[in-house]
């Protein structure tokens, strides 16, 4: 072979062997500033998991625990080497009052379940136990992790309430030490305005009898006002006696209505009561039901106009009993109509009707239904009613022993 096309193969090789090199040492340098850039991204996703205030755990699809920050270590008294590939829902045991929560109603359970393809948070409020036994409250949030529109593990957040807890039992009884000391005061107004009203106390003239009607009717609303707050603080501290007993629902609430008649024949409304045919006894606390009528039932009436129509029907269907109360009166606008069962809601329309109310009742009657095993939901439309619906187990409610009863 010629020695300068030799040389010119020897170049061309030499060329293209420098060019690949060269190659070659970019990506290698490329792949360790790409390594250094994934470390420091993964050092730093470290340390924020580290520093989080908040215990952080991340499962997966398995329910068990592949990640567990240093605060969720504090916050259950547990290491990474004891909690690393344990199942969740028995290492870390879960309570909604003193009642563990089963299973299938975990938040992870339910977030994998529900979501596939896209993230939706849970938000709970329940108690945590630790590895020593101690039970706190906590505020959890539970998500499931989404890869290429799957669902690849779920990552959970959650904090010690405790804190929480106590302002809120310090209002809870500071609301009812307000409400226990102002009845007194209250109920002596109210006497001495009936003792004033009564034709033996002397006449009086047209102004004053006025005047004695709206100390009177003013008085009403304020006693009504403390006794919803002295009723909440007592469901809310759980110290409501429950005394179930065999119950007829038809005649309680004639019972209701009796209490009302007056209301309903001022405003001309036509009630109708109804039930299924042979409905059964039901084992319930006939106190607190009966506020639970009460309120549906006077609301109905406060809120329906003159000559309106309202209907109450107690049917039985599979295990439950449940009970209907409609009216055609101002309706909920549709906007507002998932705050109804919230403390101190009035529905805007409303208020323009209507001045008086407390916007405590609803939430009340869920209060009652929800802490005897019930449910309570309702429909409305704007200027064409509003209907109500309560159930109860047909096993009826559960005795509890308690300090008081509603008033």
């Amino acid at each position: 072979m010629d020695s300068p096309l030799l040389l010119a193969i020897l170049f061309f090789t030499f060329a293209i062997f420098l060019i690949v090199f060269m190659r070659i040492q970019v990506i290698l340098r490329n792949a360790e500033k790409l390594q250094e850039e994934l470390k420091e991204e993964r050092d730093i996703a470290k340390a924020i998991v580290a520093s989080m205030g908040e215990g952080l755990l991340v499962l997966d699809t398995d329910y068990k625990i592949k990640l567990i920050n240093p605060a969720a270590e504090k916050l259950l008294e547990t290491s990474v080497k004891e909690a690393i590939g344990q199942k969740w829902a028995e290492f870390g045991r879960a309570y909604i009052g003193n009642k563990p929560i089963p299973f299938n109603k975990r938040s992870a359970v339910i977030s994998l379940k529900k979501n596939s393809v896209k993230i939706t948070t849970i938000t709970d409020d329940h108690y945590y136990v630790t590895r020593s036994g101690r039970k706190f409250p906590v505020i959890a949030i539970t998500a499931p992790l989404i890869h290429n529109n799957r669902a690849i593990g779920i990552v959970k957040v959650f904090r010690d309430a405790s804190h929480e807890k106590d302002v809120d039992r310090m209002k809870t009884e500071f609301i009812s030490l307000a409400s226990h000391q102002l009845r007194t005061p209250l109920s002596a107004i109210k006497w001495f305005t009936e003792l004033l009203a009564d034709p033996k106390s002397g006449p009086m003239t047209t102004d004053q009898k006025e005047y004695t009607k709206n100390i009177d009717s003013s008085t009403e609303r304020m006693i009504d006002l403390v006794n919803s707050l002295l009723n909440i603080s007592r469901i809310e501290s759980g110290r409501i006696i429950v005394e179930p007993k065999p119950t007829d629902l038809l005649k309680l609430v004639k019972e209701v209505v009796i209490q009302l008649k007056k209301k309903i024949e001022t405003k001309k409304i036509k009630l109708i009561i109804s039930t299924h045919d042979r409905l059964p006894a039901i084992n319930i606390d006939p106190k607190l039901v009966s506020h639970v009528y009460m309120n549906l039932i006077d609301n109905a009436i406060k809120y329906t106009p003159e000559g309106g129509e309202i209907t109450v029907f107690i049917s039985k269907k599979d295990r439950e009993i449940i009970s209907q109360v409609s009216d055609n009166g101002f309706g909920i606008p549709k906007s507002e109509q998932n705050k109804v069962f919230q403390k101190f809601f009035r529905a805007s329309n409303i208020v323009t009707h209507i001045t008086e109310g407390t916007g405590l009742g609803l939430y009340l009657v869920k209060a009652v239904v929800e802490s005897s095993g019930g449910k309570i939901w309702c429909k409305s439309e704007e200027n064409k009613g509003t209907t109500f619906w309560f159930s109860f187990p047909l096993s009826g409610m559960q005795a509890k022993k308690g300090e008081v009863s509603l008033d």
